[in-house]
């Protein structure tokens, strides 16, 4: 038989049940004056453990220290989560081994570093400070830290082209600098004519060298990727192999990804050979043009003839918003009379000035050497008609 409960112990249960609700719910967010383990600072820094979660607030001007001892050698993981824009830094008593502001596209940081058992390490957060501010970022945010054993490195040896890991176009593959001396070569077959876009991805800050199948570079770069990380496109006349040099800057370890893929050769727009002011090809002075770079070294040029005196605008839009354009405008005499890279929003070009009737030729380059993953852009004039 059940036992009926009696309408005062229902209460009490009921009562005891919602103290417990709103305890949990209630429990107060670290605030400005309500982060309990402040104060903190490099001399007495909060010890975290592995695989902690931990809510913080950033102050105005404001730094969380947090330390860690691990127990045996491996890949060390602190990390940041929220809405906060923060910077990691990384310790080993007072030596800075790392830092890191954001990772992909988000405000959060992250830092990776092959540590050894033993040794406290320490790790400062901060919020960022923009450009002509006054005060770091605040705000609350989390903080965590793994620890992933050390890991084995099936592609060892690849310390030269001849021992080149062999790897498919359009695999991710996962690397590490175990020391600072290690490099790492990798080999792909290119299956014709076409462009050949390498780049890495991770916290290290890498140099990418691609080879031809004789050995000759034919490519190379530091930080057109994000956040340090290499990244470039090279023309491949034909199907044949490829080397794919990687390294980290200044002899960093740590781990890293290496992504390839393959593209169609670019098609040449149907204003080429524009690549002289002898060869420089009309625009109206209202209206747009859809063209391309054929490689990063090319070059357009474009004649513009104004009939009306006024204020016009001269831009380029890229396709994707990440192609850097400069506009360069010249006079009959080739002489530059006004120049742009970045003012039209993300690296567009764009110029707005008076311009008096006459012959103009504006000078179009790609500023990075690379890469061109999307060689697309629109060059516009409009007069402007604006008070």
């Amino acid at each position: 038989m059940l036992k009926r409960t009696s309408l005062p112990e229902t209460l009490l249960i009921t009562v005891l049940v919602l103290s417990v609700f709103v305890t949990c719910v209630s429990a107060p967010v670290p605030g400005p004056d309500t982060d309990p383990d402040e104060p903190d600072s490099m001399g007495a820094p909060v010890r975290v453990k592995n695989d902690d979660w931990i809510d913080r607030y950033l102050s105005a001007n404001d730094a969380d220290w947090f330390s860690f001892t691990p127990e045996s050698a491996g890949l060390l993981i602190a990390e940041t989560d929220g809405e906060t824009d923060t910077v990691l830094e990384l310790y080993r008593y007072n030596t800075l081994l790392r830092a890191n502001d954001d990772v992909e596209n988000n405000p959060n940081a992250r830092i990776e570093y092959f540590v050894d058992p033993g040794v406290m390490y320490i790790i400062k957060c901060e919020g960022i400070r923009l450009a002509g501010a006054t005060e770091n970022d605040r705000g609350p945010y989390r903080f965590r830290l793994q620890m992933e054993p050390m890991p084995n490195d099936t592609a060892e040896p690849n310390d030269t082209l001849k021992q080149a890991t062999p790897v498919g176009i359009g695999d991710t593959v996962t690397g590490y600098f175990l020391t600072p001396e290690d490099v790492d070569f990798y080999t792909l077959t290119a299956p014709g004519a076409g462009r050949l876009l390498v780049y890495t991805s991770g916290t290290l800050d890498t140099l990418l060298e691609v080879y031809d199948s004789r050995g000759e570079v034919i490519a190379r770069d530091d930080d057109s990727g994000y956040q340090g990380n290499a990244k470039l496109v090279t023309g491949i006349p034909g199907a044949d192999s490829v080397y794919i040099r990687v390294n980290s800057y200044q002899g960093a370890t740590g781990r890293y990804y290496i992504h390839t893929r393959f593209m169609a050769p670019v098609k040449p727009d149907p204003f080429e050979n524009d690549d002289s002011l002898a060869n420089a090809k009309d625009i109206q002075p209202d209206s747009s043009q859809e063209r391309n770079f054929t490689a990063a070294a090319d070059v357009d040029w474009v004649r513009l003839q104004i009939k009306t005196g006024g204020t016009y605008e001269l831009k380029t839009v890229a396709a994707d918003n990440y192609l850097d354009t400069l506009i360069e405008l010249f006079d009959t005499k080739e002489e530059l009379i006004a120049q742009d890279d970045d003012s039209g929003g993300y690296w567009n070009a764009f110029l707005s000035l008076s311009l008096e009737p006459g012959t103009y030729y504006l000078r179009i380059t790609t500023v990075d050497k690379d890469p061109l993953e999307d060689n697309r852009y629109t060059l516009s004039v409009s007069p402007n008609t604006g008070p």
